[in-house]
């Protein structure tokens, strides 16, 4: 018969391995976190990097040329870009941020018309824009390296690129909103954050004055659209 005190010191001669590996397999578990006081800074910069897909929601009028013909406009499809910008940051509070984001947008779209049953025509939309947004970061607690945020703001851009006699051409100002959806990755030497930015313009971006066409019979392609605003999805990758 084992006495009660020699039943616990075999108990625990036979537990202290396993007490050893779940220490250890625990201590595997651990992350250890880098950069643990980023994110106490009051302010910041960094720079981003994106690509972006461009597209335009249109209202067309539905007025019939002289020639009784009848133009629909439609973006076909969405065509890729590429964004470069910088990234200012200032710290609110416990996970919220103001953030001011300069960034150069480079790309087009397209515009195809209908008559109501054909392709009557199809013209390039040169979209390439520098556009300052303003927007509020709210990040959820850290977790090891990594932490989720959403964000929300405003911007204005310029529309560059149009030129004299285009067929289409955008507005030079332009503004709208924007809903992000992101998450800091803490690595030793900086913090990325990668973001996926749906961007709506609200305002009327179709440049009607169109003096330049003069004569020119292509001046019913503007005509036949009544409103054009830009729409954008971004994804960028920002560097901190």
């Amino acid at each position: 018969m084992i006495l009660p005190k020699h039943s616990l010191l075999l108990a625990m001669s036979l537990c202290a391995p396993s007490l050893g590996v779940g220490t250890e397999a625990h201590a595997q578990r651990e992350v250890i976190q880098h950069q643990p006081y980023v994110d106490l800074r009051r302010y910041y910069l960094g720079f981003r990097i994106g690509l972006h897909t461009s597209d335009l929601h249109i209202v067309s009028r539905g007025k019939p040329t002289p020639e009784g013909t009848t133009l629909w406009g439609e973006t076909p499809s969405y065509q890729p870009g590429f964004s470069v910008g910088v990234v200012g940051g200032l710290a609110l509070g416990s996970g919220l941020e103001l953030r001011l984001m300069p960034t150069l947008h480079l790309g087009e779209s397209e515009v195809a018309y209908t008559d109501g049953q054909r392709e009557v025509g199809r013209y390039g939309v040169k979209m390439h824009s520098v556009s300052l947004p303003l927007e509020l970061k709210w990040g959820a607690m850290r977790l090891g390296n990594t932490r989720p945020y959403i964000s929300a703001g405003i911007y204005g851009q310029t529309i560059l690129g149009g030129r004299r006699g285009d067929v289409l051409r955008l507005r030079a100002l332009d503004y709208g909103a924007s809903l992000g959806f992101g998450c800091d990755l803490y690595f030793r030497l900086f913090k990325l954050s990668p973001q996926l930015t749906f961007i709506y313009g609200l305002g009327n971006a179709l440049d009607t004055d169109r003096r330049d066409l003069g004569e020119d019979r292509r001046i019913y392609y503007t005509q036949a659209l009544e409103r054009v605003k830009t729409r954008m999805i971004l994804l960028s990758f920002s560097f901190e």
